[in-house]
């Protein structure tokens, strides 16, 4: 009996250790586990900054608010591999600056407060930087290094209605407000021409939300951008090839920002615009000063400090100035009339091959004989020179310039001048320019590079980055001032696809439009243009920019409002929305219907061409533009003209996309069709060919229908309103007390 016991008992002894084994086996490996979540879920979710918040594996960066609420949402490192972790390399790039090693993100212009490094081994690395507060405004740099020269740098925003609705870019041939309406594929995000090319002449690299999220490529970004490719409601941005000797290999770097709201985005844009077109205030010292306010900033250990022997922290103070701009009465008197009176392009119907002298005077006579009510300037197409680039009148066509000129001002009028950058190899001045370097010349060599004006003509292109050339140009625009007393210019810039893909300028541009802001320095040392078809910020005041000029169809109307849309939103308060109709090419005129309805939208906008005359049509439509032209004074400019003022100084629209009108309003963020003027005026065209109703978005409150005069409630959509050919829907805004 006790030796039958013996193997039982070491059976049981054998089984309670393989079971304590088994349980430490399962502490081990739980500990191990709960380890690795732990850790990984560090990894998941770093915390930088205390108001941004990087998710590692999916590289996810979202900025949030002071009641963490997201603003911005970027993915970033979209060409890295999916499953690769970073390597935290702050405390090694702050080692190599406390020893003065050169990096190659080193801006001084760039303080900034705080920053943090991760590197992807062999792929890429990546420094975020907290840049001290410009008021209210918090900036964020975002810079990324190839470990190697085939590495594509790769992120994209969230810009579907999830994250937030976001405008910005520019005139695109889609129009695109906002921007998830447009589809563009991967290409250089220059300028270009409408219908063409995806994007116009009129460009901002700035992207902004309407949770007061901002985004801005640097004015030297070579890369490609997308809009909303594959229908993914994203914007991307992806690396080009590195043009640096120093630092061959590619980077790529943007910021981001946030504000209180949208108004506070659109002053700091201001501000930086006043910095980039500063060399064209000082051609124009005569109209507008300059004034620094000084602005200081004291921060108490920050992470670029280090305590002293005794242990005290650095106390860093950062002083910066402001640049505002005061301008003259005469800017603010130009800017009035500009609004107030129309730009006339004379039509040459089809028995004329060219515009003469005799048939611009016979066009203003037209325009005083139906009374039409407007006087303004009269702008002569490019075609007014004997070649292109001469700078000189064509005399067979022209042969008293200076008679024609006093006709006009007699009549009420002034002459202006299309001038463009580009000169004919058959004009006197290619030779001479030539020997002085006067143009844009190819890569790595004294030969001008050539291009093509309009398609047809031989030409090169002046370049304004050469003093010289600036001097020369500047020259030309004097004699006709001094000769024929014409002081007033239209420009049509060199797109960026005009040149060959191969030419160099006379100094270092950060981009391929920089060249434009030196254009209109030229012009200005003359006389500020009336307007131009080409800028990549906001053109100093008088100057307002001309929309890209679409043909006389229905598309080029439909993308009209949202492209006027887009540059209220980007800071552009200056806008001219083109000829009423669109080009009419070839002595055709637009059909009747696209120019009544083209007509009735522009009557509601900032300032306006004319080319094609109303009794072109037939009486209705002469009678037509009479009625308008008295909403126009009586409605319309009252409420424009209350806001130069505030447009000069702080570069807010002239009219307001109901996204700045209702901020907190979600749905009025996606209206694409209509606007605000002043504080009470909504207008909501019909720009679609046989349409006699449409949707209408009111924000709350209580609107007038001025068209029938009903009362309507706000904070909703009007399905099917029904229009009129020759009416336009809008609305007026009743104050509390209108409403008792």
């Amino acid at each position: 009996m006790g030796k039958s016991q013996q193997p039982a008992r070491k059976t049981r002894a054998d089984l309670g250790l393989m079971v304590l084994v088994l349980s430490l086996f399962i502490i081990i490996v739980l500990g191990i586990s709960l380890t690795t979540y732990f850790y990984n879920l560090h990894l998941l979710e770093l915390s930088i900054f205390n108001c941004i918040k990087f998710y590692e594996t999916p590289r996810i960066l979202e900025i949030y608010n002071k009641d963490w609420k997201p603003l911005t949402t970027v993915h970033l490192g979209t060409t890295l591999s999916a499953n690769a972790i970073p390597e935290d390399c702050t405390h090694y790039l702050h080692y190599l600056q406390r020893h003065n090693y050169s990096m190659r993100h080193q801006r001084i212009d760039e303080d900034y407060e705080d920053m943090i490094c991760l590197d992807w081994t062999d792929m890429a690395q990546l420094h975020l930087r907290k840049l001290y507060a410009e008021g209210d405004i918090q900036c964020y740099s975002v810079w990324w290094g190839a470990a190697h020269e085939h590495m594509k740098l790769r992120d994209c925003l969230k810009a579907d209605t999830e994250h937030g609705v976001w405008w910005g870019g520019g005139e695109m041939s889609e129009g695109g407000y906002p921007v998830t309406n447009a589809h563009i594929a991967p290409i250089k995000m220059v300028t270009g021409k409408l219908g063409r090319d995806s994007w116009g002449q009129l460009l901002r690299r700035t992207w902004l939300s309407n949770r007061a999220s901002l985004l801005t490529l640097p004015e030297n970004f070579r890369g490609e951008v997308s809009i909303n490719y594959e229908s993914d409601g994203q914007v991307c941005f992806e690396s080009g090839p590195s043009l640096s000797v120093i630092a061959p290999l590619p980077t790529m770097k943007y910021h981001l920002c946030t504000g209180p709201n949208l108004t506070s985005l659109i002053y700091f844009m201001q501000k930086q615009a006043v910095m980039k077109r500063k060399i064209v205030a000082e051609s124009a010292s005569s109209l507008v000063t300059h004034v620094f306010e000084v602005e200081e900033k004291e921060t108490i250990g920050s992470p670029q400090s280090h305590p002293d022997a005794a242990g005290h922290q650095n106390v860093s103070r950062t002083i910066r100035g402001i640049l505002k701009e005061i301008f003259k009465e005469e800017v603010k008197e130009r800017v009035q009339e500009r609004l107030e009176h129309p730009v006339w392009i004379p039509w040459m119907p089809p028995q004329y091959s060219a515009i003469t002298q005799a048939a611009v005077l016979e066009y203003v006579d037209s325009i005083l004989s139906k009374n039409y009510g407007f006087w303004g300037h009269v702008l002569l197409p490019s075609s007014w020179q004997s070649k292109p680039g001469s700078l000189e009148f064509d005399f067979e066509r022209f042969p008293d310039p200076s008679s024609l000129e006093q006709k006009l001002e007699t009549k009420g009028f002034r002459l202006a001048l299309t001038i463009h950058p580009f000169v004919s190899v058959h004009t006197s001045a290619f030779n001479a320019g030539t020997k002085e370097n006067l143009w844009v010349r190819q890569r790595n060599s004294s030969l001008p590079a050539l291009a093509n004006y309009d398609d047809r003509y031989p030409s090169v292109v002046t370049d304004f980055s050469n003093p010289r050339a600036k001097e020369w140009f500047s020259s030309r625009l004097q004699h006709l001032q001094k000769s024929y007393k014409i002081d007033r210019f239209h420009l049509q810039p060199a797109d960026a696809h005009a040149l060959p893909v191969f030419h160099e300028y006379h100094a270092p541009l950060p981009g391929p439009d920089s060249v434009l802001v030196h254009f209109l320095a030229a012009v200005t040392a003359v006389s500020p243009p009336v307007s131009t078809e080409g800028a990549v910020t906001p053109p100093m005041p008088p100057t307002f920019l001309t929309l890209g000029t679409a043909d006389e169809s229905w598309k080029g109307l439909e993308t009209l409002v949202p492209r006027v849309l887009t540059l209220a939103m980007l800071g552009y308060p200056l806008v001219d929305v083109g000829p009423i109709g669109g080009v009419a090419r070839d002595g055709h005129v637009p059909e009747r219907e696209l120019y009544i309805r083209w007509l009735e939208a522009a009557t509601f906008l900032p300032a306006m061409q004319i080319s094609v005359l109303p009794h072109t049509y037939d009486h209705e439509v002469v009678n037509l533009a009479a009625e308008y032209s008295e909403i126009r004074k009586n409605i319309v400019l009252p409420r424009i003209l209350k806001n130069i003022s505030s447009s000069l100084e702080l570069g807010t629209p002239l009219l307001y996309p109901l996204a700045l009108f209702a901020p907190d309003d979600s749905e009025a963020a996606k209206v694409d069709n209509q606007w605000i003027l002043g504080e009470d005026l909504l207008v909501a065209p019909v720009t679609q060919r046989g349409k006699r109703a449409r949707s209408i978005y009111l924000p709350e409150g209580i609107w007038k229908d001025e068209i029938d005069g009903h009362l309507r409630r706000g904070g909703r959509w009007i399905k099917n309103y029904k229009v009129p050919l020759t009416k336009t829907p809008h609305f007026t805004l009743k104050s509390i007390d209108d409403q008792v």
